[in-house]
């Protein structure tokens, strides 16, 4: 399969950024007012239908009150109504934040509240979860409600003198948030203004090529940030996005099947994805015929597997795109055809604008190995905590001796002296897990708030169990049972695959719980299982 010769993106240049999220539908709208922007749940948009959709929503949630600034969660499955109402709430100058209907009701009145949502913006299958989210950040007062158009809801969460103060410029015109593990046990939310976001999007359009007659497929939830691409992207250029059923993703075949099916020519995805696709779906069988541009994200993948999609392939370009949801995707490496599995992978330069530097342990750069910093347009404004920003970013002095307002990353790595990054891991207890970025602190956390446990402690395993969160408890119940009590509190993606009773945790020499010995091939064998 060879990817064919595409013209130039139309995806408005640098210099025409119309910034704003909700203007890059608009603009698409008033170009390209006929061509498909949105199928899903069986149906399908036109540009005109979509931005005529979002513009009356939009007015109408205004009128009611909405205010520049203001914070609306989007608690819906993925569907088109999902889509207009985010693109409504952008548009009437709110900050928009996605969340997941998977999650227990508990961590979503936790973002509700760490956030200051005023509003949810809800579907009629997603009510009654909405609803008990509500209640619980209200403290159990029920949430007042009323049917807008497309088969939405709207829950007000907070009263008018609820509400946090006002957040910054430019996120007190609105903005996106999306929430990322959090250390304290509560999800952080994100802070994301609409050039944060756009820019990515922009760049992202004119790399990929992306036409009017592209057709993104869009996999990924809309609180992961992979979405970006496939909303925004796909309306600076005028392409089509196509949101496959969530129920796929489990099916790796039907994945494969869908791809053909939907004509899909753009596809980003974590590689735990692609990995299922080659071993369980069939792909090398049938590749999809209209696959121009493959992409990937997340997490690392792994060489051999990503050797075979090379040739698998055949010339269609294979982008490696890395970057934290605080700053979306900032590097991004094009991965050469002739790449193999022995070569080490690296995740590229900075995208448009976007500085990357390694900083060693005295705070200057290092041609060795150390923290990952980034800076630029896509770098977030902060977190919300309690409904009011903190930033956590600090300026640094990079080798080409200009200050910047730099993000640390977590990442540890290395930079080559022609801008090429390597990553060798994390410097804390945050781990990648099937795309999710996920803080062990948050786990153990919620572990240690459970009544049936006096201590825990929660570590990502080596060894054959690679890739496994495992929690070793002191308590007096089973491991279904203390399963089934985090099942409460925590979303299925940050579950521990294993629940380890244990008489006491082990410790070092200065008495601290000892985590390397948790952390080895099997159960540390000076640790006492409790008897099932």
């Amino acid at each position: 399969m060879t990817a064919p010769a595409h013209a130039a993106s139309t995806a408005p240049a640098a210099t025409e950024n119309p910034v704003r999220l909700d203007a890059l539908l608009a603009r698409s709208a008033r170009l390209h007012p006929g061509r498909p922007a949105l199928e899903g749940a069986g149906e399908s948009w036109t540009y005109a239908q979509l931005d005529h959709a979002v513009k009356v929503l939009a007015a109408r949630l205004s009128s009611d009150g909405l205010a520049p600034g203001d914070r609306v969660g989007v608690y819906a499955p993925k569907t088109p109504a999902t889509v207009i109402a985010l693109y409504a709430a952008l548009r009437a100058g709110a900050v928009a934040a996605p969340l997941d209907v998977a999650d227990p009701p508990e961590r979503t009145a936790r973002m509700i509240r760490n956030a200051g949502l005023s509003l949810l913006l809800t579907s009629d299958r997603a009510l009654a979860g909405a609803h008990r989210a509500a209640a619980r950040a209200r403290d159990g007062a029920p949430a007042e409600g009323d049917a807008l158009d497309h088969g939405l809801h709207r829950l007000r969460v907070l009263a008018p003198d609820e509400r946090p103060g006002p957040l910054p410029a430019p996120t007190d015109r609105g903005g996106y948030v999306l929430f990322t593990s959090g250390s304290t046990g509560w999800p952080k939310g994100v802070l994301l203004s609409h050039g944060n976001v756009a820019h990515y999007a922009l760049w992202a359009a004119r790399e990929f090529g992306l036409t009017p007659e592209d057709r993104i497929g869009s996999q990924a939830a809309l609180t992961f940030d992979l979405t970006t691409f496939d909303l925004f992207s796909a309306a600076a250029a005028g392409s089509c996005t196509v949101l496959m059923p969530d129920l796929l993703r489990a099916f790796p075949r039907d994945v494969v099947g869908w791809l053909t099916e939907q004509r899909i020519t753009h596809f980003v995805a974590v590689p735990s994805l692609y990995h299922g696709m080659l071993q369980q779906g069939g792909i090398a069988d049938s590749p999809p015929k209209h696959l121009r541009l493959a992409a990937f994200g997340g997490e690392a993948f792994a060489p051999e597997l990503l050797e075979r999609y090379l040739e698998l392939l055949d010339g269609v370009p294979f982008y490696n795109l890395y970057g934290p949801t605080e700053t979306n995707a900032c590097t991004y490496y094009r991965v050469p055809a002739t790449w193999t599995a022995d070569q080490e992978l690296t995740i590229g330069r900075g995208i448009g604008d976007v500085h990357i530097e390694v900083l060693g342990a005295d705070g200057l750069p290092t041609d060795g190995e150390g923290e990952i910093h980034i800076a630029g347009p896509t770098v977030f404004h902060g977190y919300l905590r309690g409904g009011e920003p903190s930033d956590p970013t600090r300026t640094v002095t990079f080798r080409d001796g200009v200050a910047r307002r730099a993000y640390a990353s977590g990442d540890i790595g290395r930079i080559t002296p022609d801008g090429r990054v390597f990553l060798r891991g994390r410097r804390d207890s945050q781990v990648k897990r099937r795309g999710h970025r996920i803080d062990l602190m948050d786990v153990e956390s919620a572990v240690l708030d459970l009544p049936q446990v006096a201590t825990a402690a929660v570590v990502a395993k080596h060894g054959p169990y690679a890739g496994q969160i495992w929690a070793y408890a002191q308590t007096g119940a089973g491991e279904r049972e203390v399963l089934a009590a985090l099942r409460d509190v925590l979303p299925k993606r940050m579950l521990p695959d294993r629940i380890v009773p244990v008489t006491a945790l082990p410790t070092t020499t200065s008495g601290k719980v000892d985590r390397r010995a948790l952390s080895d091939d099997g159960d540390p064998v000076h640790i006492e299982e409790i008897p099932a």
